[in-house]
């Protein structure tokens, strides 16, 4: 015989997956994976967003009150805080034959506190206030679409590439407080990036443009000797032969300091001494030719 709480959790479903037809592409999950998740959902509508998946956590109860209260354990919360799309919770009261929900990513901020204490288990609470109801739910739609748009800014700053927020002209910077983690990102998005408008500026033959922004990227990121390297090379193009020794010196120094080089690079990779030796080369070779132009170099 199959138990009642086995047999709601079931009802709650049917009613739920009923009402998100009418605005979304529902799939029910495996049973042996519908830990933590029972649907994943296709909005339906808006094209213009790059991902429209989002989440369903179902639930059937035969007590809703002004609210439904439920405890859950801290590792299913990480689940869905970790999701690159949105999560909602919803409930289905029997007695009433209706469904509420809540957004985990409009908690999220409140949810990761929690995650923070020594509790094993978080409660969440879902009041009567958000309504899934058939055919009218142009208030979850639009809070799927803000949760869609806040996921995707929190995707593309992990992937250290973050964006201004909202539309039209007038564009906003989000102000937060970021982990260790997202700033390595980001510098690592704006090194990326440095180095890609340096190089298209080598190719148009904007050599003082390439100059400025690599000049940038030394003082932004002091500890890849690539960078000054790249700046030794753009000296010499400038003519500033001073400037060029005194870049590749501080590459070599990088390079003498970095003691994991060798054992982390691949196979294909050059060894620090040999990135050295290169370096020292390109210095003797340009020390060579300014003395022979006989220009002014204040030291060999």
């Amino acid at each position: 015989m199959i138990p009642w709480s086995r047999r709601l959790g079931g009802i709650g479903e049917s009613a739920i997956e009923t009402r998100l037809k009418y605005f979304s592409t529902p799939l029910k999950t495996q049973p042996e994976h519908d830990e933590g998740i029972d649907f994943y959902c296709v909005l339906e509508g808006d094209r213009s967003l790059p991902s429209r998946l989002f989440l369903i956590q179902a639930k059937g109860t035969s007590y809703f009150d002004k609210a439904w209260s439920r405890s859950f354990d801290k590792r299913i919360v990480q689940l869905w805080l970790n999701q690159l799309c949105p999560v909602y919770l919803v409930a289905y009261d029997e007695v009433g034959k209706q469904c509420y929900w809540m957004s985990i990513e409009e908690n999220r901020d409140k949810l990761t506190e929690f995650l923070a204490s020594d509790k094993k288990t978080i409660r969440l609470t879902i009041s009567k206030t958000s309504v899934l109801e058939e055919g009218k739910n142009a208030d979850f739609v639009r809070r799927i679409n803000e949760d869609l748009k806040s996921v995707n800014f929190r995707t593309n700053l992990i992937r250290g590439t973050p964006q201004l927020e909202g539309e039209g002209y007038v564009r906003r910077f989000r102000t937060l407080v970021l982990p260790d983690t997202l700033i390595g990102n980001i510098r690592e998005g704006v090194r990326t990036s440095m180095n890609y408008l340096i190089y298209n500026s080598l190719y148009r033959k904007d050599i003082n443009n390439a100059y400025i922004l690599c000049k940038f990227l030394t003082e932004f990121d002091t500890e890849h000797y690539d960078h000054f390297v790249l700046v030794g090379n753009i000296c010499k193009l400038l003519n500033r032969p001073d400037e060029a020794l005194s870049n590749y010196q501080k590459a070599i120094d990088i390079c003498k300091g970095d003691k994991n080089w060798n054992a982390l690079k691949g196979p294909a990779d050059s060894s620090i001494e040999d990135i050295i030796k290169s370096i020292e080369e390109e210095m003797d070779k340009l020390w060579d030719s300014c003395k022979e132009k006989n220009e002014f170099m204040t030291t060999p």
